[in-house]
């Protein structure tokens, strides 16, 4: 989703934004309706028409107070939608990168994403959304009433503006590619402290403080200089601004006051033109570089929204004849994982795969599952070459039980049917295949039971074996299966293998324990050799 599509989505919420910024700039005319008519009571000849001054002055003077306080709440309702959906497109960004992609960046990355950047498009977008319309509605309604006032200052105004305008649009190009720098060096910096914090416990330990200090120093310096380089480049921008802005209100004061002294003008003109020109030419400075943030802000959302999408990922997952493997090849930089690997895999088929640590188990499995994209040669699954199978088609029909087990700080329950709906007889059937039945029925709270982040409070081989039911749960038609037993006990880990073995399903399995057990139970046994595959 666009930006511009997100505001047609809102178009209600932005209309009343609108009609709310457009009345900060009717406050800020009002305010200077009511000096020049203050000024004007010099001018009148009778009472009447001084009261009537004094009844103009105090209209202009307390009618912004009420205005103000209409703006701002026709303008909330705008600012809280578009912040919640930014965060949800942000968000389902996130989620729509595979295991692949996700990798390629640190998690802190992530948290920037949904913190830092967000923060930061938040400042930017409405700050400057608000101060464009504030500027540019100043700007014609200033305009307008120095065109009746002296059409010469008012066209002067309009040439003086364009001028801004030029300087703005020459810097506007380094200015966004300096605020990208800054976003991408927040980013690193939050991603190396992250770093250090996580492994302050092995420095402590080590005494290796000053070793990490000067790779921190490093970072912040790196960062500072940016944001310094930002700062001159909008300093220098600024400064040319003030001055292009005060030479011109200094001539057209000047051109005003002979205007009035030749009775041209009305002393009440005289005071608007004055007020009206530092309002209008500094507002347009700053309207004109908060565009730059606002294009800024625009770069942001791209960034942090638009989801990643494979091109190449058009066809459905359908494995009813055979996944077969071609001259397989895989490399992590130069080192070469897996050579010319060769087999093919029927459905219902149980395939072990087997071989010395470092011989590529899991990258062959984490290849054949769609989380590694970067290999050579072919896999096809019946007629689609594994790349351009979707991958939502391809994880409804496919579940992977890995060797590292993340459960979410929530019952037990909820972290094995995640979004399902909940089968209490399909559950209980789950929790005993796994040997867990027993264990959750002494639970006081029993499948209710809250986990913490991580299933920090209950053992190694509790949560292994919970993640083995959370796919058994979800029933799938081809399960890959990490070392589903390394944290277990023979006994269990033979309980486990039974009931995978026993499932009405393809299983590709990936293990280096009970090799004698399991090489008589599986149908193909795929040996990996390092830089080769024997059969």
């Amino acid at each position: 989703m666009t930006l511009n599509q997100l505001l047609r989505k809102n178009k209600k919420q932005l209309t009343l934004y609108l009609i709310g910024a457009f009345m900060t700039t009717i406050s800020g005319l009002f305010f200077t309706l009511a000096l020049s008519n203050a000024f004007g009571i010099i001018e009148e000849a009778d009472s009447a028409g001084i009261l009537r001054r004094i009844a103009l002055v105090l209209l202009f003077a307390f009618t912004p107070i009420f205005t103000q306080m209409l703006s701002r709440f026709l303008r909330i309702g705008f600012m809280r939608d578009i912040l919640i959906q930014v965060r949800t497109l942000a968000y389902e960004k996130i989620m729509s990168h595979t295991y692949e992609s996700f990798r390629k960046n640190p998690k802190e990355h992530y948290m920037s994403m949904l913190v830092s950047d967000i923060n930061l498009f938040e400042k930017d977008f409405f700050l400057s959304f608000l101060n464009i319309i504030y500027s540019f509605g100043s700007f014609i309604l200033g305009v307008t009433i120095l065109t009746f006032i002296s059409p010469i200052i008012a066209l002067a105004t309009l040439f003086v503006s364009l001028i801004l305008f030029t300087v703005t649009k020459v810097f506007e190009p380094v200015a966004r590619k300096t605020k990208q720098q800054t976003q991408e060096a927040n980013a690193n910096y939050n991603v190396q402290l992250t770093n250090i914090l996580n492994g302050m416990e092995v420095i402590k330990l080590y005494h290796v403080e000053e070793n990490f200090k000067k790779p921190f120093e490093n970072i912040v310096f790196a960062l500072e200089n940016i944001k310094k380089r930002a700062f001159r480049i909008d300093e220098f921008q600024s400064n040319l601004n003030h001055w292009i802005a005060g030479t011109f209100q200094m001539i057209i004061y000047i051109y005003a006051t002979y205007l009035y002294i030749q009775d041209l003008v009305s002393l009440t003109s005289l005071i608007l033109v004055f007020n009206l020109i530092g309002q209008l030419v500094w507002s347009m400075i700053s309207g004109f570089n908060f565009i730059n943030r606002f294009k800024t802000s625009i770069d942001i959302f791209n960034r942090i929204t638009q989801p990643q999408v494979n091109p190449q990922a058009v066809n459905k997952m359908t494995f009813r004849e055979v996944l077969r493997v071609k001259n397989l090849n895989f490399s992590y930089g130069e080192h070469k994982i897996l050579q010319n690997l060769n087999f093919s895999v029927k459905p219902k088929d149980k395939v072990l795969i087997i071989g010395p640590s470092g011989a590529g188990k899991t990258t062959l499995l984490n290849c054949l599952a769609q989380n590694l994209s970067t290999y050579q040669g072919e896999i096809i699954v019946d007629s689609h070459e594994l790349r351009t199978i979707q991958t939502e088609s391809f994880l409804k029909s496919c579940g992977y039980i890995r060797q590292q087990h993340f459960l979410f700080n929530d019952s037990i329950k909820n972290n094995v049917i995640l979004a399902s709906p909940f089968d209490k007889e399909k559950f209980d059937k789950v929790m005993k295949d796994v040997d867990l039945y027993d264990w959750i029925t002494t639970l006081q709270a029993k499948e209710d039971h809250i986990l913490e982040q991580d299933g920090l409070n209950i053992s190694g081989g509790q949560r292994q074996r919970l993640s083995i039911a959370r796919e058994l749960y979800h029933d799938r038609e081809v399960l890959f299966v990490d070392e589903p037993s390394a944290s277990l006990d023979d006994q269990t880990a033979q309980h486990i293998y039974d009931t995978l073995l026993n499932l009405d399903k393809t299983l590709i399995c990936v293990s280096h324990r009970h090799l004698d057990y399991l090489s008589k139970h599986f149908d193909t046994k795929i040996e990996l050799e390092t830089l080769g595959v024997a059969i």
